[in-house]
């Protein structure tokens, strides 16, 4: 018996638009986020089920329910879910964080694994609360299929784990497209990838995610 986790990024917001740093703070869906979201609720429109789990960010909420459309289940929200925090650097743009807090900066870039700030959650403490409330879920639903709506730092650091990738190398990978599609096949024995961040749902549409578009969430 296998759990079937569908991993979303919720959809493009206005914040990302004017790439200023979004962790807890939240802004609306643009339209293209919407559309998105749409997409996505397309291609899972066939799949069957049984629970859908969203971080409580209201961006996320809305990317679940447009996704959920006609179907008979409730969105579950969940707090452990939701985005690194990005404590005083909440609103602003990379230009800005990096003059105010250089080496700190520096730091959440090169040196990922060792990075530390009074206001800013740590990589280490977001991928133990992703981790730990992944495995709840999974604990919830021995068999079926789950979809889980969350923020593209905190869906890397769950994947990173999966894979068993260094955090040292967290930002060797590409940034993960808004409503891409990943399935993780988990039971007892072992953690499958099936794939990750697909986009085949987007049809016509250009993502347009460039590297802040990974820490703007």
């Amino acid at each position: 018996m296998s759990t079937h986790i569908y991993l979303t990024r919720h959809g493009e917001t206005v914040w990302n638009t004017k790439k200023l740093m979004q962790g807890w703070k939240d802004s609306p869906l643009t339209d293209r986020g919407i559309k998105q979201a749409r997409l996505l609720s397309e291609r899972l429109s066939k799949v069957s089920l049984d629970a859908i789990y969203s971080s409580t960010s209201n961006r996320a909420v809305h990317t679940a329910e447009i996704i959920k459309g006609e179907k008979s289940l409730e969105v579950i929200k969940c707090d452990n879910l939701r985005e690194l925090s990005f404590g005083s650097w909440e609103g602003k743009t990379f230009e800005v964080n990096e003059k105010d807090s250089p080496e700190e900066w520096l730091s959440f870039w090169e040196t990922p694994h060792l990075f530390s700030n009074d206001t800013v959650e740590s990589f280490v403490k977001v991928q133990e609360r992703m981790v730990k409330t992944i495995e709840s879920i999974v604990n919830q639903h021995s068999d079926g299929n789950l979809l889980i709506v969350t923020h593209s730092i905190a869906l890397k650091l769950l994947m990173d784990y999966f894979e068993k990738n260094s955090l040292e190398n967290l930002w060797s990978t590409p940034p993960i497209p808004s409503t891409s599609l990943t399935l993780v096949k988990i039971n007892n024995e072992f953690n499958e990838v099936v794939y990750k961040y697909d986009t085949s749902h987007m049809k016509d549409q250009k993502n347009q995610n460039v590297l802040t578009g990974a820490l703007v969430q």
